[in-house]
Formats: C-alpha cells, sequence, structure tokens
C-alpha cells in the first residue's frame, strides 16, 4: 500500500509553532488597540483640564489678593507706592489670556467655557487696574466705586469658572465610561479568545501525537524488542516523511538481521554438527594415515603398492589439513592477539576456498613477501577476512566468462604490512563504492547480507590497521588489508621462525607438499633417532583400536614399552597397577574419558596426572563448561602424524611434566 504523502516533520513542528505564536500575540495585541484609544483619550483630557483649572486658579487667587489690597487702600488716606505696584503686577496676572496648545484635547463645549471664564477673568483684570489708577490721583471714591464693579465681574467670572467645572466633570466621567465600557468588552472577548485557545491546543496535541510522539515511540519500543533479541519486530510506517522513512529503514535493518541472524543459527549449527563429526571422521583419518606410515616404514615394501600407499597417505593428510582448516574457522574463540605472520593466514585462507578454484575456472597469482615481518593480530579472525575477500572475489568472477584471474599479494612498507586480494571482474559500481563498507550495503542482491566488508574492515580496524578498496588498471577490484608491524620485544619466537613463503607464485600460494608430509620418520624435517624412546612406558588409553594398535606397533619400534587400554576405566586399573611415564589419552571415549581420567588421575596420583597427553579431534570440548582445565600444549589434534607423536613425546619427557614421570615410574 503506497503510504499517503504528508508534509515533512520540520514543516508540521514549524507550522505548530508558527501558529501558537501568532496565537499567543493575537490577544495582547487586540487588547492594546482596544483598550488603549478610550484609556488615551481619558488621561490627555484629565491632563488638559488639569492644566487649564491651574492657570484659572493662579489667575483668580491673584485677583482676589489684588481687590482685597484695593479696599484696603481705599480706608487710607493715603496708599504706599509698594502696595500699587503690587496690585499692579497681580492684575497684570489676573487678565494675562488664557493660551491652549491645539494638541489639546478639550471639547467644544468645554472649550466655549473656558473662553467665558478668560474673557470674565480679563475683565475684572481691566476694571482693577482702573481702579488702581483712581486711587494713584487720590481718587478714593471713584476707586471704591470701581472696585464694587469688580467685585461683581469676580463672582460673575466665579459662576462662570463654577459652570466651566460641571462641563469638565461631566466630559472626563463621558471619557471614563467609554473606557469602562471597552474593558467589559475586552473582558469578554478575552474570555472568548482563551476558551478557543482551550479548544486549540488538544487539536495541535493531536497534531504533534500522530505525527512524532506516536511514530517515535513505535520505533523506540521496536529498539527495545530488537535489544532484547526479537527481530521479528516490525513498526507500522505511516507517512512518507522522515519518521516514515526511519521506520521503512528500521523494518529493513530488522528483516536483514533476522535473515543474518538465521545463517548464523545455520552456521552455528553446522559448526557443532562439524565438531562432533570431526571425531568421528579424524579417527578413521588416524588410523588409515598410521597404517599407511607403518607400511611405508617396512623396507621391503616396494613398486607400485609403495606409490599407491604413499599417495593414500598423501590423500589422508589433505583431508586432514582441509579438516582442521574447517574447524579452526567456524569455532567460536576468544579474542586471541599474538604475532601472526600474514603469509600462513594467506595460505590457510586459500586452503578454505581453493576447491573452488578448479569449479570456476579461476587462475590464481600473485607474490607472497618471503621476508614479510609478523603483525599483531587474532590469527583466526584475520584468515576470517582474507576468506571473506577471497569469497568475494570468487563470487565477482562468477559473473564474468573466463579467463578469470584471482591475485593475493603481501609486502612490507612504511611499517604497515599489507595483504591485497584483486580479481579481474566487472569491479564495484561508483554508486556503490563510497558504502561498500557501511552495514548492510551489498552489490550481491539477496544473496549478500551486507555485513562481511564491514565486519572485515571492524577486525582489522581492531587490530591498528584498516581495509582499503582500490582499483587499479586490469583489475576489476583490489582489497588492501594493513597491518601495523608487530613491536620487536614483543615478537613471538613461533613467529620469527615462522616457515618462509617461496618467492614465486605458484608455491607460495598453492603448496605442493607441506611439510606434514614429509617422509616417515622425520621429524620437523629430520630423522628421529632409532631408538629414541628405549626406556619409556607408554600408555595408550583409546577406544579405537585402528588408531591404538598402529600408534602401540610404532612406539614399540621405536623402542618404548607400550601397553594400551580401551577406556580410562580401564586406563585407571592400569595406571593403579603400574604406573607409565607417557600417558596418551583419548578425550572422548565411553565409559570414561581423558577428560574424567585427568581429573581422577589429579585426585589420587597428582604425579601421573603430570605426565598425560591428550589425543583429541574435537578440541572444542575443552572449553565445554564443567571440564577440568587442560594445558592446550598438551593436546595432539588427531590425525597426529606418528613421527610427529614420537617427536612431542620426547619433548614431553623432556620438559618438567616429562621429567617428574621419570623419576616415579
Amino acid at each position: 500500500m503506497t503510504s499517503r504523502r504528508l508534509l515533512s516533520v520540520r514543516v508540521t513542528l514549524l507550522a505548530v509553532a508558527l501558529a501558537a505564536g501568532a496565537y499567543a500575540a493575537a490577544l495582547p495585541v487586540y487588547l492594546f488597540f482596544r483598550v488603549s484609544r478610550p484609556a488615551l483619550a481619558l488621561g490627555a483630557a484629565t491632563e488638559a483640564i488639569t492644566t487649564v483649572s491651574a492657570v484659572f486658579a493662579r489667575r483668580d487667587s491673584a485677583l482676589n489678593r489684588a481687590v482685597a489690597i484695593v479696599r484696603d487702600l481705599t480706608r487710607r488716606p493715603r496708599p504706599s507706592a509698594d502696595s500699587l505696584r503690587l496690585v499692579h503686577d497681580l492684575a497684570a496676572i489676573g487678565r494675562t489670556p488664557l493660551r491652549v496648545s491645539a494638541g489639546a484635547a478639550t471639547p467644544q463645549e468645554l472649550g466655549a467655557a473656558l473662553v467665558s471664564i478668560d474673557g470674565a477673568l480679563s475683565r475684572v483684570g481691566n476694571v482693577l487696574e482702573e481702579s488702581v489708577a483712581q486711587l494713584e490721583r487720590g481718587r478714593r471714591a471713584d476707586a471704591a466705586a470701581r472696585l464694587v464693579t469688580v467685585e461683581q465681574l469676580l463672582r460673575v467670572a466665579h459662576e462662570r469658572g463654577a459652570d466651566g467645572s460641571r462641563v469638565a466633570r461631566a466630559y472626563l466621567t463621558a471619557r471614563q465610561g467609554a473606557l469602562r465600557a471597552a474593558a467589559g468588552e475586552v473582558r469578554g472577548d478575552a474570555i472568548l479568545w482563551l476558551g478557543l485557545g482551550a479548544l486549540l491546543v488538544p487539536l495541535l496535541v493531536l497534531v504533534v501525537r500522530r505525527r512524532v510522539w506516536r511514530p517515535l515511540h513505535e520505533l523506540e519500543a521496536g529498539l527495545a524488542q530488537v535489544a532484547d533479541g526479537d527481530l521479528t519486530v516490525s513498526v507500522p510506517v505511516r507517512g512518507s516523511d522522515e519518521l516514515g522513512r526511519l521506520a521503512e529503514h528500521f523494518n529493513a535493518m530488522t528483516r536483514v538481521l533476522r535473515d543474518r541472524a538465521e545463517e548464523q543459527g545455520r552456521f552455528a549449527a553446522a559448526g557443532e554438527l562439524l565438531a562432533g563429526v570431526a571425531h568421528e571422521v579424524n579417527n578413521p583419518l588416524m588410523a588409515i594415515a598410521a597404517h599407511a606410515e607403518n607400511r611405508l616404514a617396512d623396507p621391503a615394501f616396494e613398486g607400485e603398492q609403495r606409490s599407491e600407499m604413499t599417495q593414500i597417505l598423501r590423500q589422508a593428510r589433505r583431508a586432514t589439513k582441509l579438516l582442521r582448516g574447517l574447524l579452526r574457522f567456524v569455532h567460536a574463540t576468544d579474542r586471541d592477539v599474538t604475532n601472526v605472520n600474514l603469509n600462513d593466514v594467506v595460505r590457510g585462507a586459500l586452503d578454505l576456498v581453493s576447491y573452488r578454484f578448479g569449479v570456476d575456472e579461476i587462475t590464481v597469482g600473485g607474490q607472497l613477501d618471503a621476508s614479510l615481518p609478523p603483525v599483531q593480530g587474532d590469527a583466526i579472525k584475520l584468515e576470517q577476512v582474507v576468506v571473506n575477500l577471497l569469497s568475494n572475489a570468487i563470487d565477482a568472477l562468477r559473473g564474468v566468462t573466463p579467463p578469470r584471474h584471482l591475485s593475493v599479494d603481501t609486502w612490507v612498507r612504511d611499517g604497515q604490512v599489507s595483504v591485497a586480494v584483486g580479481d579481474n571482474g566487472r569491479g564495484v559500481a561508483p554508486d556503490i563504492a563510497p558504502r561498500l563498507f557501511r552495514p548492510f550495503a551489498t552489490t550481491k542482491g539477496r544473496r549478500g547480507t551486507g555485513l562481511g566488508l564491514y565486519i572485515s574492515r571492524q577486525i582489522a580496524r581492531e587490530a591498528g590497521g584498516d581495509l582499503t578498496l582500490t582499483s587499479p588498471p586490469g583489475f576489476g577490484a583490489r582489497f588492501v588489508l594493513s597491518l601495523p608491524l608487530a613491536l620487536a620485544q614483543a615478537s613471538a619466537p613461533d613467529s620469527a621462525t615462522s616457515p618462509a613463503p617461496a618467492p614465486a607464485p605458484a608455491p607460495a600460494l598453492a603448496p605442493s607438499t607441506p611439510p606434514s608430509e614429509a617422509p616417515l620418520g622425520s621429524a620437523g624435517g629430520a630423522q628421529a633417532p632409532a631408538g629414541s624412546l628405549a626406556g619409556l612406558r607408554v600408555l595408550i588409553v583409546e577406544d579405537e583400536e585402528a588408531v591404538r594398535r598402529p600408534m602401540a606397533r610404532y612406539l614399540t619400534r621405536r623402542g618404548a614399552e607400550v601397553d594400551e587400554a580401551a577406556d580410562g576405566v580401564e586406563g585407571l586399573a592400569r595406571l593403579r597397577a603400574q604406573p607409565a611415564n607417557v600417558i596418551l589419552a583419548d578425550l572422548r571415549m565411553p565409559r570414561m574419558g581423558g577428560v574424567e581420567l585427568y581429573a581422577q588421575l589429579e585426585e589420587e596420583r597428582p604425579e601421573l596426572a603430570a605426565r598425560v597427553l591428550f589425543l583429541s579431534g574435537d578440541v572444542s570440548q575443552l572449553a565445554q563448561p564443567g571440564n577440568t582445565p587442560v594445558p592446550r600444549e598438551r593436546v595432539l589434534v588427531k590425525p597426529v602424524e606418528l613421527a610427529e607423536l614420537e617427536r612431542r613425546i620426547l619433548a614431553f619427557v623432556r620438559g618438567a611434566g616429562g621429567a617428574g614421570g621419570s623419576t616415579g615410574a
């Protein structure tokens, strides 16, 4: 179903914020314009009337004082000059005309009253001046008569002032009424506005809840389920906005993780099955190889039969090598950082995928640096990286017509040891290359998970290096794994003395006869001296007679005194009767296996427990919970060559464990 087109979350949130801001700002703006006009009108009228009243009060006070002085002067025979001068000044104040500014807020009726009051006060001042003039001429009777007129005019001015005050009070009352009416309307409008806002808030909350809160809550719940291990979770896609696309990506991620988990589950089940089958397969392989070695040790065994027996031994060793490589690859182990020679890593990876070269008609070339120094890292994880690169190259070459070339090179430069895997396929598309190392990016369609290169780069970076893609001329794609050199003081002897690869590509990448396929009787390339096990008593505890008897015959021929037991119970009984210098015990046996035998000896005879060497076709059994810890260097992985068995026994008895065994025999 096609998702409906919606506004983006950013636009939605912006619209909600703008709407909330506009709503919040509209109310105070409305209140300002609705109430400010009557309030300002009332204030301006009050200010104008107060100013005019103060002017009239000052003029009226000056005229009243002047009248009182003139009345007093009319009773005196001769007025003083100072008094007359004061009356002149007060009269001037009384007749000063009223000046009202053009912007004064005065109504028309109030303006007429102010003009009438101003005229009355001016006339009082004029008549008062005339009365003073009569006094100055000495005409007190005339001055007294005019004073009566002044008092009449002053009463008229007071009456007009009272009329003006009534007009002013009425005007202010009207303005106050207008302001009160506006305030009442605003109160109702504000209540209505807030009520409307109360209705809009749930609508906005609903929009935000549906567009933002609910999708985020569903994603959070989905992530929590994924964190708890539930990869079947799927969140609904509610639109085509950012959160809708995020939900689509989440669902795609869980699908990939679910497919990956199913593959990992099948891979883990196959690994467990392989580990169980390995023990059963390694026993017949060891029996075949041991019988072949014993036959080849007979000088009378010549001709075509010897050649055929040599081929049988070589094929048994080849099967052993492949089986060990598979077990090493599928078993999940703890991180084990050691000094690693990348040439050995390349050879191990090539062994695991070599069967595909012939099937897919792929020619392997390249150059391994014979003097390659070691690096520090987890050998198994680095091998997984190279196997992944080789598998990707093989998959890419299957899409092109022959000739198909795959190249593997190693070199050291500027303190970095590098491995390059290249092919002449179609290469990586330009639109895929920038995101090739991201999770879930794949060029294999539904066949790929998109996690191989991502995990490989993470492994490389954990080791302090990197994994990069290059596209040299003549090749489709070339991946380079680079790691820093191991510190000189941390170099392990095994890494420093690891066999150097041949300089030519073919011998280096496809060795014909590995050191483990040396002729019978050789130990690490050197012939063991005849009778080198003379004086040693060896107990072989092995339930497979086809494995036990060839080992016993070989060790007897090498001078050892050999005793045999079919399981741990029988072996424990023989040890109680007669101790042994070396005890070879298989880990898996009926009734009592090697681990139980070792634990029993640790309780009863610790000196005998120190003489145990273990045989196993499934090393993973040592890591199972509840098992007694077994030193890994005392485990021989089946199938073990008889010459290697002799060498390990000699090295064991010469060490601390062997010394203790010889003294206790």
